[in-house]
């Protein structure tokens, strides 16, 4: 199940319905305080909620606060927004989306219903039921495959929707005619996956746009996730002295970016005692000998978290592979101190893991270089164009709109509003010496 588009309606400056066209390599572009940085924050929260059941809108990176924060402000009496993921079915397009109102007595934003929506049917898990235990069906049309299920808010707003469509296949013969059809309709769409996160998508994983402050020396502590890359280190350090062969294969590749971007020739780890519990050194050689990663340009700090994490998804075995469950990178800004062609190479890097069908990436990006070089892969056929998607989203006035733009084979832009790059070419006849 792939993610192909995401909605939002009602979130900040989103007015109305918003599609998002995802692709596996997605660029995010537009002018500063458009929004773009919310729509990452958006996605990574429905992410999470349709894989895990968990709702958070202040997970670093983000901080998007409460309800009132969030939901656009408008004339509207009724507060609601909405959230949505396409997935890719067997049987055609999934269409998922969710509503969110306020929480009652709270101030945080609460799922009010959970809508499933396939090309012959639909399934409603709505939060307007009290009890504690069941799952009373509110209406059903089973010659339609239409089915609404009224769900306990505080339960809905902690599990993933899929987990309670799950159920009806392990309720034996206290199963109802309502939860025997629905079940077997569920089934059929369902297929052989076991697990609700699967059905949720793809992991996805967020990393800001001001990445970790370099270290002359390194003290060991516990491992830990940061969107700012701080763990990137002690990552480094445990894969050299536990996986020889796994640290070999990063380095290797760590070293060819390094020299195809211009960035560094070499790349160590040099612990400083006998054990992994020892301070240590991220080494880096530019020109000259190997310097510490301090000594070096900021662009090497900046862009190692990034490459980390691409390269260790490459490499490794990890489960989410053997369950064919694509991981999603979502990446704010990552041509941060980085020159022009450190830049065009990490965009070259990106397309190929892309095309691979191995990762999948949406950046949010002012580089020009990045998009370009991307339709330079286009055009010598290392990635399809269809596999690339170009948003651009445009301030009109209190709100912004949301344009998608494709590419053909030649890596001729489709598609493009007109407005789409006017700053820029108004520079450039300025330039030319042409009146405003």
């Amino acid at each position: 199940m792939n993610i192909t588009q995401f909605t939002m309606e009602e979130v900040r400056c989103f007015a109305e319905r918003q599609e998002f066209n995802i692709r596996p390599l997605t660029f995010l572009v537009g002018e500063n305080s458009t929004g773009k940085t919310t729509a990452l924050g958006c996605f990574q929260v429905l992410a999470n909620y349709f894989s895990d059941g968990e709702i958070d809108f202040n997970s670093a990176p983000y901080s998007m606060g409460i309800f009132k924060d969030i939901v656009r402000n408008s004339k509207k009496a009724e507060k609601v927004f909405k959230l949505g993921f396409t997935f890719s079915g067997k049987d055609g397009d999934v269409k998922c989306s969710v509503e969110f109102v306020e929480r009652k007595e709270g101030i945080e934003p609460a799922i009010r219903s959970v809508r499933v929506k396939f090309t012959d049917g639909e399934i409603v898990l709505s939060a307007d039921y009290a009890g504690k235990g069941g799952m009373p069906f509110t209406y059903r049309d089973q010659e339609q495959n239409r089915y609404r299920i009224g769900v306990n808010s505080a339960i809905l707003d902690s599990n993933s929707p899929f987990f309670f469509l799950n159920r009806f296949h392990h309720k034996g013969e206290r199963r109802s005619e309502e939860e025997i059809a629905l079940a077997n309709y569920w089934q059929e769409k369902h297929g052989d996956l076991r697990y609700s996160g699967e059905w949720g998508g793809s992991p996805v994983y967020s990393m800001a746009p001001i990445r970790f402050q370099p270290k002359r020396t390194y003290d060991p502590m516990r491992e830990f996730d940061d969107p700012e890359g701080s763990d990137i280190p002690i990552r480094l350090m445990r894969i050299k002295a536990t996986n020889k062969d796994k640290w070999e294969d990063l380095k290797a590749r760590l070293i060819e970016f390094g020299k195809s971007s211009g960035l560094f020739q070499n790349i160590d780890v040099r612990n400083l005692g006998g054990s992994m519990g020892n301070p240590f050194q991220l080494k880096f050689k530019v020109r000259g000998p190997n310097s510490n990663i301090i000594d070096v340009g900021y662009g090497v700090s900046q862009i190692l978290p990034i490459l980390v994490n691409i390269f260790d998804h490459l490499v490794s075995r990890h489960r989410i592979y053997r369950r064919r469950r694509i991981p999603f990178s979502l990446l704010q800004q990552p041509e941060v101190h980085l020159h022009p062609r450190a830049q065009a190479e990490l965009s070259s890097l990106l397309a190929t893991a892309a095309s691979q069908g191995r990762q999948s990436f949406i950046i949010e990006t002012h580089s020009d270089y990045m998009i370009d070089r991307a339709r330079i892969e286009i055009r010598k056929g290392n990635i399809r164009p269809e596999d690339v998607s170009l948003i651009y989203i445009e301030p009109k006035g209190r709100v912004v709109k949301v344009h998608n733009i494709s590419f053909d084979k030649m890596a001729n832009m489709e598609g493009v509003p007109p407005h789409y790059r006017e700053f820029f070419m108004t520079e450039y006849r300025r330039l030319m010496g042409f009146e405003d």
